[in-house]
């Protein structure tokens, strides 16, 4: 049942965020720009948290609907539907509050989006009708972005997403992070196979190429001999069961504690890497704006189109990254970024140049920009 707690309460100055997990995304970046600006001084800023993660930073308002204490859990529950029902502007990025019965018309609510149009996932989604609008990454890309989400192609706002502004950064030291010397690091940032949820399964295969302890020896022996350290991040989503854990010299798993840590954002890290290995993941857009090789692990492909699908045509999207089908193209993309080579730069600025309406670092102070137009 949709919670009405609040209705009647007078539209105040509050401006709520949402992403998952708590203080993220494109969310944190617009969160911190505003204080930057300091809209604190005329807006209350107070994140939503439905996520079991919490953070340290005592500055930061956060409300935990999922907290362990039961009575606590309650009331922060019905205090967050007071606040999503008059607050001047909701921000998301992940979730769709259910509790909100409906947009009072003095509010501006504003999805984010935590990932751009590539697979199908229009049985995923439906945009509430109290969503305003859409942040996307340009126009070609906004019609596919509305059939994921089910919605008019008017709600599709083409500004940008604002995490991608930290790409634009100089590079960190990434010898000293992982406490390791090399020459080259690649970022292997797969998309999930199967739902930790369990409710989606895209491919019969858990993790792509690694299907056993010999691969991931093969894989780990050309790094050795290419001084080159992989990293990889399984999507948050991924179920790991199936995943065994496996110590290799040259290839490294981390997590979002990981990042937390050692001080570092997940986009900090994706720009100081030399390539990005990746497969139907929307970071494959966002890694565009770095101008440095991709390889595209395919080795599901026919399996993960069968039963996802896609929602652009990936042979023309995804040219600009090099396809690997088994250990042998994977050791071959490793040793062609080791030895400096990029063969598809033309292919890759192509795609680019039109899904990129803006190549650049401003799309945090666009939207914070656009936001402030709107609560006029």
């Amino acid at each position: 049942m949709a919670i009405k707690f609040g209705k009647k309460s007078k539209i105040k100055n509050i401006i709520l965020f949402e992403s998952i997990p708590v203080y993220s995304g494109n969310s944190k970046h617009v969160y911190n720009e505003m204080v930057k600006q300091n809209w604190n001084k005329k807006y209350r800023l107070i994140w939503i948290s439905n996520g079991t993660e919490t953070i340290d930073n005592k500055r930061i308002k956060v409300i935990y609907c999922n907290c362990s204490n039961p009575i606590k859990k309650m009331l922060n529950n019905l205090y967050s539907a007071y606040l999503y029902n008059v607050a001047k502007c909701v921000i998301l990025s992940n979730e769709f509050p259910t509790f909100i019965n409906g947009k009072r018309k003095d509010q501006y609510c504003i999805n984010l989006a935590h990932g751009e149009a590539l697979k199908n996932c229009s049985d995923h989604y439906n945009l509430p009708d109290y969503i305003d609008e859409v942040a996307c990454l340009s126009s070609f890309l906004a019609k596919y972005d509305a059939i994921n989400f089910n919605c008019d192609i008017s709600k599709m706002l083409p500004i940008g997403y604002s995490r991608n502004d930290v790409l634009f950064g100089p590079p960190k030291d990434l010898n000293s992070i992982f406490n390791k010397k090399f020459k080259k690091c690649i970022y292997w940032m797969p998309t999930y196979r199967q739902h930790k949820n369990g409710k989606v399964n895209t491919s019969d295969i858990s993790f792509p190429i690694v299907y056993s302890e010999r691969e991931a020896q093969i894989i780990n022996r050309c790094a050795i001999d290419n001084d080159t350290l992989i990293i990889i991040k399984p999507h948050p989503a991924q179920d790991l069961t199936r995943l065994t854990s496996m110590d290799m010299s040259n290839i490294i798993f981390i997590n979002d504690s990981f990042l937390m840590v050692n001080n570092i954002d997940n986009y900090e890290l994706l720009r100081s890497v030399d390539a990005l290995l990746s497969d139907y993941s929307s970071v494959y857009y966002d890694y565009l704006l770095c101008d440095k090789p991709i390889g595209l692990c395919f080795d599901d492909f026919d399996d993960y189109n069968c039963r996802e699908g896609f929602t652009v045509d990936p042979e023309y999207i995804l040219a600009g990254g090099q396809k690997i089908y088994n250990t042998e193209d994977l050791c071959e993309f490793i040793c062609s970024v080791s030895r400096g080579e990029d063969k598809l730069f033309k292919n890759r600025n192509r795609i680019k140049e039109i899904c990129h309406q803006y190549c650049d670092d401003n799309s945090t102070k666009r939207i914070v920009d656009m936001i402030e137009k709107r609560l006029r």
